[in-house]
């Protein structure tokens, strides 16, 4: 009688404990690290807090369960694209895989993944296994594109196309619903084939042409001023997140006090509300700068684009808000957000388009391109991570040149 309950029951727990991931990868997607909690997945459920315990004892044994399940996820992609025996091939496998994924998700057959974005604000015994996986991740992602062949692609590269990849596959999460579940295997393609391939026309060169100025630099006093607050705020959110980035610890950046901040802002929404303002004003600025100096569609996409990648990446004037710095913003001015994101992404696809009909942009999608576009300077700040090269020259040629021109270009 005990061996014939111990297999049901062995299977009751397994199907809870998979109930219980469904739930809280939802509750992290919508609420980010600083707002997950056991009560709120337990209410997602409809259960007693209580309950959960006996599957998970805290908070951060959960949240690290459902980061090392998605992590697991991606290593899966990666031994289905580890087979190929290029690293176009490699690459390209690994696109599709992800698309796959993201088809089964959408049609119910597997729960959503959950974002990387906070991975580092988990804290206790379970942050340097997580930070280990995923570093480890990121490696093994590189190892796609290395090759005795191509011995231009060096480990920085690797290092830095490799979370380029990571970040151009995640931001599908604001884009990909607007795509039938059918057609995830030609969206990939067409991804994979720009990340390949890049982006400029036959005949056509890496532009010898001065950056485009962009941004106000900050004053070099102690002034404390409105601007001081956005770029403190665009620092904190884009390194803690928005529920982690504290009115005390904006505050605490700029040796102020509370009522200080609230003399020169509303609240902490209102300012970062005011910190993706800035943001999308400065990639309007460059747009507009970028038709007015370039002569070609690839000339004004080449400037726009690398003048903000490397103003992110410089800090010069303040950063931009990293599309990551979405999770667990609340939901009115996240989907406000979004609209604009989307409206840019057209914006530079239109870019696209002009060069695509001229013949100085290949014949890629272009509002596919354009969100793989957007990634590319708004994911610059994350090459200041881990003593990536920080220099012109290295920022260029390890990230920059092969995002725009193909990864595996020499």
């Amino acid at each position: 009688m005990t061996a014939a309950v111990q297999p049901k029951a062995r299977a009751r727990y397994a199907a809870k404990r998979d109930a219980i991931m469904a739930a809280a990868t939802k509750v992290f997607n919508d609420h980010g690290v600083s707002g997950f909690t056991l009560a709120a997945v337990a209410k997602r459920m409809d259960l007693h807090p209580v309950s959960l315990t006996y599957y998970f004892k805290r908070k951060e044994d959960l949240a690290a369960a459902v980061l090392h399940e998605t992590m697991a996820r991606f290593n899966a992609m990666l031994e289905q694209a580890e087979v190929q025996t290029t690293p176009a091939a490699r690459l390209r496998a690994f696109v599709t895989a992800y698309y796959e994924t993201r088809r089964r998700v959408a049609l119910g057959q597997e729960i959503p993944l959950a974002p990387f974005s906070e991975i580092s604000l988990i804290e206790g015994e379970q942050h340097q296994p997580l930070i280990e996986a995923f570093t480890g991740l990121y490696i093994r992602i590189g190892r796609l594109m290395k090759s005795p062949d191509m011995p231009w692609i060096t480990p920085a590269r690797r290092q830095a196309l490799s979370r380029l990849v990571v970040f151009q596959l995640t931001w599908s999460d604001t884009w990909l619903d607007s795509y039938e579940p059918e057609d995830y295997g030609r969206v990939a393609a067409r991804v994979a084939d720009v990340m390949i391939d890049g982006l400029a026309g036959e005949g056509q060169v890496w532009p010898d042409l001065p950056l485009l100025p962009l941004g106000s630099p900050v004053a070099q006093n102690d002034e404390v001023t409105r601007d001081r607050f956005l770029v403190a705020a665009t620092k904190l959110i884009n390194r803690e997140g928005y529920r982690g980035a504290s009115v005390d610890k904006i505050s605490a950046e700029l040796k102020v006090t509370k009522g200080s901040f609230y003399h020169h802002n509303a609240d902490k929404d209102e300012l970062a509300a005011a910190c993706f303002a800035r943001t999308f004003e400065l990639v309007d600025d460059a747009k507009r700068r970028a038709l007015a100096v370039g002569t070609t569609g690839w000339e004004r996409l080449w400037l726009a684009t690398v003048s903000l990648a490397m103003h992110q990446a410089s800090a010069e004037g303040g950063r931009m808000l990293r599309h990551p710095a979405l999770a667990a913003v609340p939901h009115a001015m996240r989907r406000r957000v979004l609209i604009r994101f989307q409206q840019i992404g057209h914006s530079f696809a239109g870019l696209i388009s002009d060069g695509v009909a001229e013949g100085s942009v290949r014949a890629v999608d272009p509002l596919l391109a354009a969100q793989l576009v957007l990634v590319v300077f708004n994911a610059s700040l994350a090459l200041d991570w881990r003593n990536q090269p920080g220099d012109v020259t290295g920022l260029m040629e390890a990230y920059v040149r092969p995002a725009l021109l193909g990864f595996f270009v020499e």
